[in-house]
């Protein structure tokens, strides 16, 4: 059976990058995939995005970053894919696990929007959304709700602790969102 992949969402200053790389240093077979990364190697013809007429890319994106993860967990190494994913990318995702068994984990961090204002504050400007950008992609996190897997309030937490909190839903099976191969 392939190893799972752990798929951490939230908007910009969750936490996502912090707590993937903290998971990676606990396991001897660990992937970070950021999808930040799969769109930033777009050298011509790139969209933002955060843009409406970028749903085709971004589909695209998640697939590549989808079948990278396969491909890894088919090695058996554990795969954590932190990026901006929502309800409209998620079964992107899933279409391309499933079929080849890999067990797919879903947590969308949700720290107060106080919290991800700070985080975001010291980054450099081409990797910081400007304020009111920042305060839709939060909203729109806000109106998805609890999608699938399960939300965690990353507010209050070093990433080695919502780490610890993450790998403990994992554990229990709270954040699976497709079944293991059997």
């Amino acid at each position: 059976m392939p190893a799972p992949v752990v798929i951490i969402s939230g908007p910009s200053g969750a936490g996502k990058s912090s707590i993937a790389r903290a998971l990676c240093e606990r396991y001897d077979r660990t992937v970070h995939i950021e999808t930040d990364a799969w769109f930033a190697a777009i050298q011509m013809g790139r969209i933002n995005p955060m843009r409406p007429e970028s749903a085709r890319q971004n589909i695209m994106v998640s697939r590549a970053a989808a079948r990278a993860a396969s491909a890894y967990a088919e090695e058996l190494f554990t795969v954590f894919i932190d990026g901006v994913i929502g309800p409209h990318l998620l079964p992107v995702y899933v279409e391309e696990l499933a079929p080849r068994g890999v067990p797919v984990h879903f947590a969308l961090l949700m720290p107060p929007l106080a919290v991800t204002l700070e985080r975001v504050a010291p980054r450099h400007s081409r990797r910081r959304m400007d304020e009111p950008g920042h305060r839709d992609l939060y909203a729109q996190f806000e109106h998805y709700g609890n999608f699938a897997g399960r939300t965690l309030d990353t507010g209050g937490l070093t990433p080695d602790q919502a780490a610890d909190a993450l790998m403990d839903l994992c554990g229990q099976g709270a954040c699976l969102v497709t079944p293991p191969a059997r």
